[in-house]
């Protein structure tokens, strides 16, 4: 049993690779996206859609392409917010899609260097788990009071960009209906890098102790003390195939044979689903 787990978790760390997924290729120049670089106070929201991405998993990054390169870099206080929606389009300057602080992934300084003509990153302080069925939602909000303006690569898609700016009213994502500066709808989205992480990034890279048995498994897993925790199982591609709050066993018997990962608070763990 011992050798079995040891070549599972082998064989988890050599296929559970990230991925990433690029969408738009587009050389067109805009200051609109990611954010709106032309005003003190911005907020973006943009659509990508299920039919680009055609991958799930959790999302640890993205990468935005800078037009060009500039004589000083420059830092903006932002938060980032991702969301599964089944919206395609913005109707209009007011038809946003609220945001909570549960969609926050990343709120800090993003600086764009100088001197860098190429992708610029935004590591995320949480993933964020994109289901693959519906399409994605990603929002910006800018909080700087000041401006320095960036141009970054877009592609033209109808519609998929709602942009709010102002020098004076800073844009509250919980409450965009009171907002009084500009509003409009756009279609030159942002070229985009989707960094997916792999089953060891969600886990923050923890081996666990926790024992999970019968291992391998036919119909349910025992997992000694995460009664209450909330469990998940990843394929070795990193795809999330259950999620459920733990209570005396896990009902595994729905999934295909092969090497699934565990994953809890207490780190994660290998077994061997067999028919």
């Amino acid at each position: 049993m011992k050798k079995l787990l040891i070549i599972a978790l082998l064989a988890i760390s050599f296929m559970a690779q990230a991925q990433t997924i690029t969408i738009g290729e587009g050389s067109g120049m805009t200051a609109q996206v990611p954010f709106n670089t032309f005003y003190n106070y911005s907020f973006t929201e943009q659509l990508f859609l299920a039919s680009e991405i055609e991958f799930e998993g959790y999302i640890k990054a993205v990468k935005f392409r800078i037009a060009y390169s500039y004589n000083s870099e420059h830092s903006s206080d932002i938060v980032v917010y991702m969301k599964n929606v089944s919206r395609n389009t913005f109707a209009n300057g007011a038809d946003f899609e609220p945001v909570t602080e549960e969609d926050m992934v990343f709120s800090g300084s993003w600086t764009i260097p100088a001197h860098v003509d190429d992708w610029i990153t935004i590591t995320f302080d949480t993933p964020f788990h994109y289901n693959g069925t519906d399409n994605l939602l990603i929002a910006i909000d800018e909080n700087s009071d000041d401006y320095a303006i960036r141009y970054f690569k877009y592609s033209v898609v109808d519609n998929s960009v709602l942009s709010y700016g102002s020098d004076t009213d800073n844009p509250n994502p919980y409450d965009l209906g009171s907002f009084s500066g500009m509003m409009e709808v756009g279609s030159q989205r942002a070229n985009i890098k989707l960094v997916f992480g792999s089953v060891a990034d969600v886990a923050d890279n923890k081996l666990s102790m926790m024992a999970v048995h019968p291992n391998p498994a036919n119909d349910f897993l025992i997992i000694d003390g995460a009664d209450g925790e909330i469990v998940s199982v990843y394929d070795v591609n990193g795809r999330l195939l259950i999620q459920e709050i733990y209570h005396d066993q896990l009902k595994i018997g729905n999934l295909e044979s092969g090497l699934y990962v565990l994953v809890t608070s207490k780190g994660r763990i290998g077994f061997l689903k067999e028919k």
